[in-house]
């Protein structure tokens, strides 16, 4: 089915649909109608168009039948708990736009709700396959990541295309009191393509999230990472690493928001940009009235490969309560030349010399993927951005 980001290709998606399912896209859609496409400065959206709506069938989920851990198609059925999940987090600011936001709500293709039940130990990452393959080149994901109390969960996100595709994805992560959350997602798209993520993260009492993001692919690639550490003694890690090459653009935004007490938080951002990319880190660490004793720091490092990139940080500090504390910093450089000539004088290419420092930034945090194939595979996709 290939129908228009209409009103009527919701009536017929909604069909079959429960009243929850019906009231969380007709919503979506309300919004979505109403807003326009964003007019974004530093990473501009002229070629990026509102695809058609498909069915998307290429979807697959490894390791997801384990003890302890409920795991359930969105598209087939939205339960009451999956829909009070989404609800809790609508009730936050997050979202790289109103427009990409909503078109997730009004309509997902595919999606997942990941439950790890109370006092459980989810020993096996679960992992989500998101592929472009043939028709398959619409994704639009609704994913529902909840940890209850005292549970402990890995889940790992892989979205990858050799065509032109587009992708636009809402991922909600609640993590209940003393549980433990991983989430690694993987984007290795092809460079014709266009990549939109939302996600929000809420943390109850003595919870903590670890969040890696590992970003290689798209033409346009945005995303925003949003957490709010409402719980005290919760926390929220960070890792990111990005490449851009050719003509990319890398938006990337994330934002914690302090609200709970002893609060923690840590954003440590890495990347590499060559040829004519670019790339806009947006830092916000918010230390809400209340969050006493909170810790927070957030650093962008990005290497430039070449003199034709450009790179853009704007870290904010936010502070409405005394005693907390927080850093930020930023920074970009060009590749130290004696460094670069030294390692060429013993034997290395200069690509191969490039890629031995890039690898020295971005190791510590591809060594910390909890799968082999993985490491490598990004190790190799970095190794073929830099020659190419």
């Amino acid at each position: 089915m290939v129908k228009s980001l209409d009103y009527n290709t919701i009536q017929d998606i909604i069909k079959e649909g429960g009243s929850g399912e019906k009231e969380l896209r007709v919503k979506g859609y309300e919004v979505f109608s109403k807003v326009p496409m964003p007019m974004w400065k530093r990473v501009k959206l002229d070629d990026v168009h509102i695809p058609y709506y498909k069915e998307y069938k290429s979807a697959a989920i490894d390791n997801d039948v384990q003890e302890g851990l409920v795991v359930n198609p969105l598209t087939k059925a939205l339960m009451d708990d999956d829909l009070n999940t989404i609800k809790s987090a609508l009730a936050h600011n997050f979202g790289v736009d109103e427009k990409f936001k909503n078109m997730v709500l009004a309509f997902y293709n595919t999606g997942f709700s990941i439950r790890a039940l109370p006092n459980s130990n989810v020993k096996l990452p679960v992992t989500v396959n998101y592929s472009v393959i043939g028709d398959d080149d619409t994704i639009i994901d609704l994913n529902l990541i909840v940890a209850e109390r005292l549970s402990n969960l890995t889940v790992v996100f892989d979205f990858v295309s050799d065509k032109k595709g587009f992708h636009n994805g809402f991922t909600a992560v609640i993590a209940k009191d003393g549980a433990s959350v991983n989430i690694v997602k993987i984007q290795r798209f092809s460079d014709d393509s266009s990549n939109f993520d939302n996600n929000i993260i809420i943390t109850g009492n003595d919870a903590t999230v670890k969040w890696t993001q590992i970003d290689l692919g798209g033409k346009v690639d945005a995303y925003d990472v949003t957490a709010e550490l409402e719980g005290v003694g919760s926390s929220a890690y960070f890792n990111s690493i990005f490449f851009g090459a050719y003509e990319q653009s890398h938006d990337m935004s994330y934002r914690v928001n302090h609200i709970g007490m002893r609060t923690e938080s840590s954003v440590d951002v890495k990347g590499a940009l060559k040829d004519k990319s670019k790339a806009v880190f947006r830092g916000n660490l918010d230390m809400r009235m209340g969050a006493r004793k909170a810790k927070g720091n957030e650093s962008e490092v990005v290497l430039l490969l070449d003199k034709t990139v450009r790179s853009d940080a704007i870290p904010a500090l936010w502070c409405s309560e005394d005693d907390v504390q927080a850093n930020h910093s930023a920074s970009a450089g060009q590749i130290d030349e004696n460094k670069l000539f030294y390692m060429m004088s013993r034997g290395l290419s200069m690509e191969e010399a490039k890629l031995l420092m890039v690898e020295a930034s971005f190791n510590p945090v591809i060594d910390t993927l909890p799968n082999d194939v993985l490491k490598e595979v990004v190790k190799s996709y970095i190794g073929r951005r830099i020659s190419g």
